[in-house]
């Protein structure tokens, strides 16, 4: 049928690509039989209330003539009544495509068409056959629907195609219907590219078109004779992708592309042809509905697969084109199947493998555009087949691409999906897998069995290598001519005599020095008063002796009690140093005003100059040589500190203590002593030091104590509130007896 839109002001126009005006009469039940044809069930008299009385009266008896026409067609049908000679006496009429040249709406026959013999098994007709102004030759193709002659248009003297419904007069509404729909779709393209439709209607119960004769072959058959250099299938596709673009443009959907559906003239041009399953853009003209399948499962698009061929868009037909570019590429469609149905899945559900998977020589620029195609998101394909058509344009012409490959990772990640027990677990249906996916499943499935023992003995050895002792001891010193600097030098001989592990010693100006580089990594092992002691990152090794706050005073000086040293020069150590931080704790808790007090930093040998200052506060170990030598000239004398006790409360890290007449033997001090405050010194470490390094280290220091004032053992493991590295509190937690510690601690320093 032509299609045609009818309406009463068009009935006095004249047709302009005609010589004479069309019949009112013809173009009338033409629209009537086209909205029949197409399910658009209305009435006759609301359909004859469209037109004048004249013109509607002589359309009321065509439609009843044509009703008793179609009564006698079937109940022949049903009686399987051919007549004797097995010829049917129907008489149908012919329609042609307007501006081709062939029969008008005018020159319409009216002519009965005997049909020829049919052998058995074939509903097409004995050739040659005539058909009217058509003489069959020879079948050229056949079809799940038609069947296509080559035939000779007698009244124009040329040779062109003819195509039947297969199932001839038995054909199914439908079949009528899906074979109207291919002529009229095409017969409203005229490109260079498609398949031209010149008539169609019906003779003798046959439905038939007639179009262009194409000689030559077709893509399939290109296909079978061997793959095609990727100039030549890029070529191809192109301009079947042109075609299609224009196809598009006048509102038609295609829905079937496939090799076979191209063909190739002897000059090495493509015609598309079979639009048999093509759909309207614009309206639902389509022969299917939701829930059909339609098209061929190799090269249908996904949403076409899952039987929704009534949500075809031009991206549907862009899938069509990468799947005919893959297989003229490869010789054979991306998705494969041992069966449709599994053919129809995999194509919704499993991703196409890429080109050059296939044919590794494939330009990755050539496997780009097909994979954009192919994508199961009809937005992530190209938007128009023009668009594609401009890509290959580029690729011939050797230019840069729009599109971009996937990088690796998304790659990657596609690849993992489809393993099935990764498809499993993620909801992706994983319906088939390669060899590559079920030996990555196999070797998963073996890791995820040996994965716990395997982590098991990962962090056994890492707690073993981490927890190793180092090849070298780095320990932070202290003040040369310090107590921190002699235990450090002290402890790392003993390293060394006794596990033949070498030792550094990294000086520093004191505690503030050494907490700062044990946290930067740079010493393993460090003295610290206690004040210093705190932080995520900090822990104690040891508690190793009592520093005590000595407070001397130059006989000259007048400086008699703390009271008096407003304003005199008063030496409290260098910066970073314990000692200074120890003044400055008690010098904040007395009730002096030293706004006028000068303090210096120098070294302690400053004290044995000819112009000393008048004050020092030294934090040192009970009993220091240094102490009994400034006392013992006679130059210095002690100050006592009143009010220890309040001084502890307020400052925590700070001890009441005396220095006793005992710790320096042969001078002047009182029986009862002198009143002073005091801290702790400690050994510390990282929080991650290896706990191979802190036990030895404790040991040796037990054996071997670096310094005659050592804190016994007993004592440290009774002390509370203290942040242990955890080797450390297992050690003071065993079961050895504080008796043989005491013996132990009582050993002289190592010297």
């Amino acid at each position: 049928m032509s299609g045609e839109q009818v309406n009463n002001e068009s009935f006095d126009e004249e047709s302009p690509d005609d010589e004479s005006p069309e019949d009112p009469l013809d173009v009338a039940f033409a629209q009537y039989l086209r909205r029949c044809d197409e399910g658009e069930f209305v009435s006759r008299e609301e359909f004859l209330a469209q037109f004048e009385p004249p013109l509607a009266e002589q359309l009321k008896e065509l439609m009843l003539s044509a009703d008793r026409i179609g009564q006698m067609t079937q109940v022949r049908k049903l009686a399987g009544d051919d007549g004797e000679d097995g010829q049917n006496k129907g008489a149908e009429t012919i329609h042609s495509s307007a501006g081709d040249g062939g029969l008008s709406g005018n020159d319409d026959l009216n002519l009965t068409l005997p049909l020829a013999s049919r052998r058995k098994g074939d509903h097409g007709p004995t050739l040659p056959y005539d058909l009217g102004d058509y003489e069959l030759i020879e079948v050229i193709g056949r079809g799940g629907m038609g069947v296509v002659y080559r035939a000779n248009q007698k009244e124009l003297q040329r040779e062109v195609a003819v195509k039947m419904i297969r199932s001839g007069v038995l054909a199914s509404e439908a079949e009528v219907k899906r074979f109207y729909t291919e002529a009229q779709a095409a017969a409203r393209l005229h490109h260079p590219g498609i398949v031209a439709v010149h008539q169609f209607g019906r003779r003798a119960d046959h439905h038939f078109f007639s179009m262009e004769y194409i000689a030559g072959t077709d893509l399939q058959r290109k296909i079978n004779g061997g793959v095609l250099s990727p100039g030549q299938a890029a070529r191809y596709v192109r301009d079947v992708a042109r075609a299609i673009h224009h196809a598009h443009d006048k509102g038609v959907l295609h829905r079937d592309l496939k090799p076979a559906n191209v063909l190739i003239d002897t000059l090495d041009e493509i015609h598309v042809t079979d639009f048999g399953l093509a759909k309207h853009i614009d309206g639902d003209s389509s022969v299917t509905g939701s829930g059909d399948a339609v098209g061929t499962p190799h090269y249908m698009a996904p949403e076409q697969a899952g039987g929704y061929s009534d949500r075809a868009t031009r991206q549907s037909d862009v899938y069509s084109l990468g799947a005919v570019l893959f297989a003229a590429l490869t010789g054979r469609p991306p998705i494969v199947a041992d069966t449709v149905m599994q053919t129809l899945v995999q194509v919704v559900h499993e991703p196409a493998p890429p080109v050059r998977s296939v044919r590794p020589e494939t330009p990755i620029d050539l496997e780009t555009i097909i994979a954009k195609c192919l994508e199961k998101r009809p937005a992530k394909r190209y938007a128009t087949a023009g668009e594609l058509a401009d890509e290959l344009d580029a690729f011939l012409d050797d230019r840069p691409i729009k599109s971009r490959p996937r990088n690796a990772a998304v790659r990657a990640l596609s690849w993992f999906a489809g393993v099935p027990l990764v498809g499993a677990l993620s909801g992706r249906r994983v319906l088939t897998s390669s060899h590559g996916h079920r030996r990555f499943q196999a070797a998963m499935l073996l890791l995820m069995l040996v994965a716990p023992l395997a982590v098991a003995a990962a962090l056994l050895y890492i707690r073993h290598f981490k927890d190793a002792m180092p090849a070298t001891v780095r320990i932070a010193g202290g003040i040369e001519g310090g107590v921190y600097n002699d235990l450090a030098s002290n402890l790392a001989k003993v390293f060394f005599d006794k596990l033949s592990v070498q030792s550094v010693v990294q000086p520093s100006g004191g505690s503030f020095d050494n907490r700062q580089m044990l946290i930067d990594g740079q010493v393993d092992l460090a003295p610290l008063q206690a004040k210093l002691v705190y932080g995520d990152e900090v822990c104690v090794v040891a508690p190793l002796f009592h520093e005590v706050l000595y407070v001397i005073s130059h006989v000259d000086s007048g400086v008699n009690r703390l009271e008096q040293l407003g304003d005199h020069i008063i030496a409290i150590g260098p910066p970073g140093s314990g000692s200074r931080a120890t003044a400055e704790l008690v010098m904040e808790s007395l009730p002096i005003d030293l706004s006028q007090a000068t303090f210096v930093d120098s070294p302690w040998s400053s004290l044995f100059s000819e112009s000393p200052p008048d004050v020092a506060m030294m934090c040192i170990g009970r009993g220091s040589p240094m102490v009994d030598q400034l006392l013992g000239s006679g130059n210095w004398q002690l100050l006592s500190i009143p009010n220890c006790v309040d001084l502890s409360l307020e400052h925590p890290t700070l001890l009441p203590m005396q220095i006793a007449a005992s710790d320096h033997e042969g001078l002047d001090i009182p029986a009862d002593g002198i009143e002073t405050v005091g801290t702790t010194g400690f050994l510390a470490a990282r929080t991650d030091a290896p706990a191979d390094l802190i036990t030895r280290t404790l040991e040796l220091i037990y054996k071997h104590p670096p310094t005659t004032q050592l804190i016994p053992r007993h004592q440290a493991a009774e002390w509370q509130g203290l942040a242990f590295h955890r080797a450390a509190r297992k050690f003071y937690e065993s079961k050895e007896t504080s008796d043989q510690t005491d013996v132990e601690s009582s050993v002289p320093a190592v010297e």
